[in-house]
């Protein structure tokens, strides 16, 4: 008997996944950052910027969430960044991706219990919750972070199940289209196939997942009788096959294209939405596409500042700067040879935007001067649109910003599709 212990012990398979904080930065130290902003999701003591607003606004119970990072922050299991709670090596007690699928699992117990029953409606509303805390377990979604991939997998698995179980939950279709000659999931989100929709194509931050939008479908866009195209950037999720380069926008291209071939979509009436570098994303395609755009909704969209000005890319968290990199193929160690090659993504750079304000979409831009997106920003965006509103916050904080923003964007989306 020992002996056969002694074997179990020897050839136990052992897998070695490299932990989330040490990919795409040859677990370099944490860098000195030119300032703290909790716009970036700065906090003391984590590898990975907290969003945990943003992570209740999309579906997420605040109470489960505090006790994931509750016993993340109490474990005394080896961390690969002494100053970094969130960096247990191993998968267990205390690591990130094991605490957040453990509340997933939790969930998805729950769903199954709910089914027995036949409440589907509960099920449904837990296995979304399942699938927001499997999202956070794979956050910030990095290639090659095997365990975080796993993760992935298993949120969108219950992410569908939410649609299959729950009849007021609206319809999804999961389809692919070809981009660059490799083919990407989009997910279409309808209140039903009855009619004819007009339709906003959401897009994905690095920082997001596609499960990431349910709760602005559920409360603003079904209610206001329009369909949702949730896609993701290049080099995550369903289109990590492609690489990010600066023709970034090749997916949201490839999905206004595609969308006109869906009969439950209105194709005359395509909104684009998306923030940051997915922001910046949905203003090229709507400058190159703007005859098939109606309207463009950008909270936070960088332009030009955030790729350009040094002291913005400082300000960036080692996480943040190892997801930029691991998109496009180098090393956060390298920051300083890193940052030059952001000027790639500008839009000035590209030489998209011009003062003629020749490009007709109309569009909203919704930012707050705590964030990263500058007024030269804003004003480069408003001399290059006809049609043009800003909404502009300056002494709001991060939770006010963003329920006024959804509110305001979703009018806007309303209003410009009914024109």
């Amino acid at each position: 008997m020992l002996s056969q212990n002694l074997s179990e012990t020897l050839f136990k398979p052992k897998f070695d996944y490299p932990e989330t904080s040490m990919i795409s930065n040859s677990g370099v130290d944490l860098p000195v950052l030119s300032r703290h902003d909790p716009l970036l999701g700065f906090h003391k003591n984590f590898y990975r910027p907290i969003f945990k607003f943003s992570w209740v606004l999309s579906g997420g119970n605040a109470l489960d969430i505090d006790e994931a990072i509750a016993n993340i922050c109490v474990s005394k299991n080896m961390r690969n960044r002494e100053k970094c709670f969130d960096t247990v090596k191993d998968y267990g007690s205390g690591n990130w991706i094991y605490e957040f699928n453990s509340i997933a699992q939790r969930r998805v117990t729950a769903a199954h219990a709910c089914e027995e029953k036949q409440d589907l409606e509960g099920a449904g509303h837990n296995y979304r919750m399942a699938a927001r805390y499997y999202a956070i377990a794979s956050y910030p979604n990095l290639k090659s972070d095997v365990l975080a991939l796993e993760s992935d997998t298993l949120c969108r698995q219950t992410y569908k199940k939410v649609f299959a179980v729950s009849s007021s939950a609206g319809v999804l279709i999961e389809d692919t289209f070809t981009v660059s000659g490799k083919k990407v999931t989009g997910y279409l989100h309808l209140p039903d196939t009855k009619q004819v929709y007009p339709c906003v194509i959401c897009v994905c931050t690095y920082e997001q997942s596609f499960s990431s939008f349910y709760r602005l479908f559920e409360n603003h866009f079904k209610n206001a009788g329009i369909a949702m195209y949730v896609v993701e950037m290049p080099g995550i999720g369903a289109c990590e096959k492609l690489n990010l380069n600066d023709h970034f926008s090749a997916v949201i291209e490839g999905s206004i294209e595609h969308l006109q071939t869906i009969k439950s979509v209105d194709s005359t009436n395509i909104g684009l939405f998306g923030s940051g570098i997915a922001g910046t994303a949905c203003i090229r395609a709507a400058i190159l596409h703007q005859q098939s755009v109606k309207a463009l909704g950008l909270p936070a969209p960088y332009v030009h500042s955030f790729y350009t000005d040094p002291k913005i890319l400082n300000s960036l968290p080692l996480c943040l700067r190892s997801s930029f990199c691991n998109r496009l193929d180098l090393d956060a160690s390298n920051w300083d040879l890193v940052i030059p090659r952001f000027k790639a993504f500008s839009l000035k750079t590209q030489g998209l935007l011009s003062a003629s304000g020749r490009c007709a979409v109309p569009t909203l831009i919704c930012a707050t001067e705590r964030s990263v997106v500058t007024k030269d920003d804003i004003r480069m965006l408003e001399n290059n649109f006809k049609d043009v509103s800003t909404l502009w916050m300056e002494n709001e904080g991060y939770a006010m910003f963003i329920k006024t923003m959804t509110k305001s964007i979703c009018s806007f989306f309303a209003e410009k599709f009914n024109s």
